[in-house]
């Protein structure tokens, strides 16, 4: 029986432990919306240790599911590796607007992600994608909630959103498909633009009537009236092969 390596996306755990009901403990339903109006205006008083504990039983849990498949896939449950981001990344240097709607990160978070970051493992300059994404192309087996991971990535996947929770293998050309059509759609959540009026559906269009080779995707770019420097720009915020442990972040080039 193969030996893999687990790798669990943690910045989706430290979300959604500070986004649990946490807060309304002690407050019934009457005081909780006068306590929100406050949170701003007051500094929160909380207790770190129970969303340390809360965020350590679904890591735990997560390590039983990855188990659990093991023994119906054919694999052993070797090294854990849970990964979260750095507090910055190369992608906000490429572009300013990067994540730039995303809301700021509330005091739990921003505490809990400082302790999870001394317990467990971040790379610097990283998000946790790039070192999640290198160590399942290279034979972990990854749990995430990034559709950009278990899509647009090799190799086996547990999504572990409440809806979708099962394993799955996304090969190859799946992924690098997936992958030229974020190129051309961008990713609203991150901030990242697409090309004007395309969504993945539009992307998919193009791809299969223009041809998917990375010189079609260019041609598609200038078509629209960008530069080949500006689809660089958006290779690289949408690339998640670019981290390795040795040499760290390299970015890709334009065929790459």
């Amino acid at each position: 029986m193969i030996t893999r390596e687990l790798i669990i996306d943690a910045d989706h755990i430290a979300f959604l432990v500070s986004e649990s009901n946490s807060y309304k403990t002690g407050f019934d339903d009457c005081d909780y919306d006068e306590y929100l109006e406050q949170m701003e205006l007051d500094e929160v008083d909380f207790d770190l240790t129970k969303y340390i504990d809360h965020f350590n039983s679904i890591v735990d849990y997560y390590k039983l599911v990855a188990e659990c498949g093991g023994i119906a896939y054919g694999w052993k449950v070797g090294k854990v590796k849970v990964v979260l981001s750095d507090v910055t990344n190369f992608r906000y240097k490429l572009y300013q607007d990067y994540k730039c709607k995303r809301p700021k990160s509330n005091e739990v978070r921003t505490k809990l992600r400082e302790w999870a970051r001394k317990e467990y493992i971040y790379e610097p300059n990283t998000e946790a994608d790039d070192v999640v994404a290198y160590h399942v192309r290279n034979g972990g087996v990854g749990i995430t909630t990034d559709k950009d991971l278990f899509n647009g990535v090799e190799g086996i996947w547990y999504n572990s959103h409440y809806m979708h929770k099962t394993w799955h293998y996304t090969n190859k050309d799946d992924a690098e498909y997936f992958y030229k059509c974020q190129v051309l759609a961008g990713d609203g959540v991150d901030g990242i633009p697409s090309l004007p009026r395309v969504g993945i559906p539009t992307a998919k269009k193009l791809l299969d009537r223009h041809g998917s080779s990375w010189d079609d995707i260019i041609s598609i770019f200038k078509d629209k009236g960008f530069s080949e420097d500006y689809y660089l720009t958006m290779k690289r915020l949408v690339s998640m092969t670019q981290w390795s442990p040795k040499k760290g972040i390299v970015l890709c080039k334009k065929n790459t």
